[in-house]
């Protein structure tokens, strides 16, 4: 008896006839949420337009749908075109905001311009295995660090470990393009560069702590990230800001009206400025004071310094008496001669 032959299986699909059964269809592909990186207006938009892109191409490769070819022969328009205001309203309705995310992603923003500026200040290029400075290490014949950073890389192009590996860091580089790349050395021996963005966060921190404990990183706050009263110079301030009381996360400032913050030493709402910018206007003030001024703010006599010499030792000496003096004495000063 002869056997009957396999049917074929039925490969072509009829493409969606109306905006309804094509709307339909598109979100068949679309997940529940979306967690946007950035909740910028223009960030949302540019989101929104990548995933109808995305999900377009999904549908085209569905039922073999060649657009490009539909588009030219019917006078520039698109199936998609009707449906694309519908389909972004949707993606709006199912976005979420992930605060502990988007933390996250400032964390990692905030690391990677910290390692970009220590490896810039190298004339672009730090060894972290070898210390071969100023030049790649396969350039150099170096002594090797006691310890290096290990960290864990994702790339899709990897096939082991879901696209993770981990890695020993062998430099930090800026190439020509300005990309900030490391170096790694994997598993089985290789050689192999990746941008530093694909370094997951716990290898981030681990190569800032490594630039920190060998001097290339400072453990100190640098004067223009800490803010004080704009009025006295005091960093016994608050502002009012915007807190997820679920998650209990810091989500944003309230705004940047005098009435959101307090100082505490002024006992009055007050604009904020930088540190750097306060000790910057109470030197200004410092070097705008006369010869008179200087002696009834430092005591020091002017009739006892050496005739002839234009006051320049006077100037000297009060000079010398201000800089001798810390920050907080600096700015008793000041109040006390600003009427603050």
């Amino acid at each position: 008896m002869e056997q009957e032959k396999p049917t074929k299986p039925e490969t072509d699909r009829t493409f969606p006839e109306d905006d309804d059964t094509l709307y339909r269809e598109m979100t068949v592909h679309m997940p529940r949420c979306y967690f946007p990186t950035s909740l910028g207006e223009n960030s949302i938009l540019k989101f929104a337009g990548e995933e109808f892109r995305r999900v377009k191409n999904i549908v085209c490769r569905r039922y073999n749908f060649n657009e490009d070819k539909y588009i030219r022969e019917n006078a520039g328009v698109s199936p998609f075109d009707s449906v694309r205001g519908n389909f972004e309203q949707e993606v709006y309705r199912r976005l979420r905001k992930d605060y502990a995310h988007l933390s996250i992603i400032s964390i990692r923003r905030s690391l990677m311009e910290k390692i970009r500026d220590a490896v810039k200040k190298e004339n672009n290029i730090i060894g972290t295995f070898y210390r071969n400075c100023g030049v790649h290490y396969r350039e150099a014949e170096s002594a090797e660090y006691e310890t290096s950073p290990i960290v864990v890389v994702h790339n899709s192009a990897f096939y082991g470990y879901g696209g993770y590996e981990s890695a020993t860091v062998y430099e930090l580089f800026i190439d020509g393009n300005g990309k900030l790349l490391c170096t790694l050395n994997g598993e089985a021996g290789e050689d192999f560069d990746e941008p530093i963005g694909q370094v997951q966060t716990e290898g981030l921190l681990e190569i800032a702590h490594w630039l920190e404990e060998h001097g290339f990183i400072s453990a100190d706050v640098n004067d223009d990230e800490i803010v004080v009263c704009e009025g006295c110079g005091s960093d016994n301030i608050q502002t009012q800001a915007w807190v997820d009381p679920n998650a209990r996360t810091f989500i944003g400032t309230t705004g940047i009206d005098r009435y959101d913050n307090w100082c505490d030493e002024c006992e009055d709402h007050q604009p904020f400025c930088t540190l750097k910018e306060f000790k910057e206007r109470m030197e200004e003030w410092w070097n705008s004071l006369d010869a008179n001024q200087m002696e009834q703010i430092t005591g020091c006599r002017q009739d006892k310094c050496p005739a002839g010499d234009n006051h320049q030792g006077f100037a000297e000496t009060c000079n010398e008496w201000w800089e001798n003096k810390g920050y907080d004495e600096k700015r008793k000063i000041w109040k006390e001669h600003n009427d603050c």
